[in-house]
């Protein structure tokens, strides 16, 4: 046990000394409340039974070097450079939103107790606010800070999945802390798309789990033909098992520019357009006020038609973003329609002939394929009964040859 005073913490270990890379971390995510529990836990020295993980990067660095691992070496050279000490691998949510207390960016609400054993009730107020006797406390207990064995860069994921092993990581947790390119363009691309995402996520909850990375990553695998034991078209399913391979699959690549990269920098530009419009389109509609979270099954249909669109030499009228979305939400509720129209009178077709009407398959009919994005051949029918429909009239759906955008 390594115990620190929260004074040093404090000048030691704030975001200019201590690196916090996204893929060791689960989402910041702690509510007011839990800063407040964890200070009572400070002035009653028992936060010290919990540890804050750190990697030295400078031994780091030595030890990449030693081994030979030279993109590792890179890796911590480059976090040296940018001024960096430490690196977090378990602990971002205490240390973070602690040094937000020390520096009255967040108060604290309960009954806390004083250097001198006094128990000091206090409601809403910032570190600045505190009595004198309170701070000194605070300032003079202590955490406990353990540095982990010098280690390469790959060798981190191992660590902060073993540290996390009493509270199980989801899926998306563990690809996102994996050393794959696309773990990275994930993230950043999940950025870019935040606004749109919020519109078709469960909110805090999606994005505390990480569940808005795996759907760009979803949306990404729908739009990319590099799935190398798909079928002839390279397409690829969209079930966990299907994720974790196009995650790992880029494992022995550093950078998406890498010769050889199973990510091709066509098909990620490709993906990025599709992507931007698919987003402008969420913004942009009205069907759905910001209040209310846009249907997945109208999510999906909005990037199938946004692929097509861009295959096709299109691109949507800066102007008509709420016609496509309309008419492309119209063109579905037809589809779905007409379909359980037909499911329909099929059943009754084979009760009339005295045969077992659950003979017929609802995944013949488009009514079941709005449901299943994560099955290929589901998600293909899908699309061609939508796009079918577009080719007839593009321009009713506020399309544009992308030559005419330009030259206006």
């Amino acid at each position: 046990m390594s115990l620190i005073k929260i004074r040093e913490f404090r000048s030691d270990h704030d975001e200019n000394e201590v690196h916090y890379p996204e893929q060791y971390q689960r989402r910041l995510n702690w509510p007011s409340y839990l800063t407040s529990s964890f200070v009572e836990s400070i002035c009653k020295d028992i936060a010290c039974l919990t540890t804050i993980v750190l990697a030295d990067v400078r031994k780091c660095l030595k030890h990449s070097r030693v081994s030979g691992d030279r993109p590792s070496a890179k890796y911590f050279h480059g976090l040296l450079t940018k001024g960096y000490r430490y690196l977090s691998l378990d602990g971002q949510n205490r240390s973070k939103k602690l040094i937000e207390f020390l520096n009255n960016k967040t108060p604290i609400t309960g009954n806390f107790i004083d250097a001198d054993g006094k128990i000091i009730p206090v409601v809403n107020k910032f570190f600045k606010d505190l009595p004198q006797r309170l701070q000194d406390r605070i300032l003079d207990s202590h955490l406990n800070v353990e540095v982990a064995p010098p280690c390469s860069k790959g060798e981190l994921s191992d660590i902060f999945m073993a540290l996390n092993s009493g509270q199980p990581l989801n899926s998306h947790e563990k690809r996102q802390s994996q050393q794959t390119p696309i773990a990275d363009w994930v993230r950043k691309t999940r950025k870019n798309l935040n606004d749109a995402i919020i519109r078709v996520t469960k909110g805090k909850a999606d994005h505390d789990r990480m569940l808005d990375d795996e759907l760009v990553a979803k949306m990404t695998m729908s739009l990319m033909k590099n799935n190398p034991s798909g079928k002839s078209s390279g397409d690829w399913g969209l079930s966990s098992e299907d994720i974790d391979r196009f995650y790992e699959m880029g494992t022995a690549f550093e950078s998406i520019v890498d010769p050889g990269c199973p990510y091709s920098m066509d098909e990620i530009t490709r993906a990025e357009q599709i992507l931007d419009m698919w987003r402008h389109t969420l913004l942009k509609q009205k069907n759905y006020t910001p209040s209310k979270t846009v249907p997945s099954k109208m999510s999906w249909a909005v990037l199938y038609a946004c692929e097509w669109a861009y295959d096709s030499g299109y691109d949507i009228h800066a102007k008509s973003y709420d016609l496509f979305f309309k008419n492309l939400k119209e063109l579905d509720d037809s589809l779905i329609s007409n379909s359980e129209t037909e499911y329909t009178i099929q059943r009754t077709k084979y009760i009339d002939e005295g045969r077992d009407p659950d003979e017929v398959s609802k995944k013949k009919y488009y009514f079941s394929w709005s449901n299943l994005p994560h099955q290929t051949a589901y998600r293909k029918s899908r699309i061609n009964s939508l796009t079918t429909a577009i080719k007839k009239s593009p321009t009713s759906f506020g399309l544009v040859k992308v030559a005419t955008v330009a030259a206006k």
